[in-house]
């Protein structure tokens, strides 16, 4: 009888390991304190409420920024190693290096989740101290599952960890750079 060894997305990696081989794959990797951890499909309204996002922001945010949906993000190192997060969405700062396949929290603006079903602790609470934690001055929770989309902006980082903000989910006030923009909870659905 042999000893199996665990499957290779249980073993940690270092970061080298993680660009050598995971980065690039066709399937979607994120690196969780060390661990490769698939990155399931999104659902359609997801991908739809995503493109919505981009496709308000691209026009007002450029040149200076970019909104570069499903890029990796370099969150450094907690625990156990690395951790690099794909949100659905990163407003990247213009000028790093387009050659590079990850950013670090000094060149975001702005990270966007969109919670899936099977992702909403994950989404809501796990990534946004992540996200907190790295520095990353906003951080944009969606929800566009049931009959009342939602969106909820966490801009302020206090001890580490995004203040609560006060609101109904209705809107939000989104700030980049110079760039003030308008956001309506049902601009990323169909009404």
């Amino acid at each position: 009888m042999s000893i199996a060894t665990p499957p290779l997305a249980l073993a940690h990696v270092s970061l080298a390991e993680w660009d050598e081989d995971y980065s690039q794959r066709e399937d979607a990797y994120e690196l969780v304190d060390g661990i490769p951890t698939v990155a399931p499909n999104e659902a359609l309204h997801n991908v739809d409420a995503t493109a919505r996002l981009i496709a308000l922001f691209d026009p007002v945010i450029r040149p200076d920024w970019m909104p570069l949906p499903h890029f990796a993000v370099d969150l450094g190192r907690s625990q156990g190693g690395h951790t690099v997060r794909q949100p659905d969405l990163a407003v990247v700062r213009r000028g790093v290096d387009p050659t590079h396949h990850r950013v670090t929290p000094s060149d975001i603006a702005l990270v966007v989740e969109v919670i899936s079903p099977g992702s909403v602790e994950t989404d809501a609470i796990t990534k946004r101290a992540e996200y907190a934690r790295a520095g990353i001055p906003a951080y944009l929770l969606v929800d566009v599952r049931g009959p009342r989309p939602t969106v909820v902006l966490f801009d302020r980082i206090v001890d580490g960890a995004y203040a609560t903000p006060d609101t109904d989910g209705t809107a939000a006030t989104i700030r980049i750079g110079d760039h003030t923009i308008p956001l309506r909870a049902t601009d990323l659905v169909d009404e």
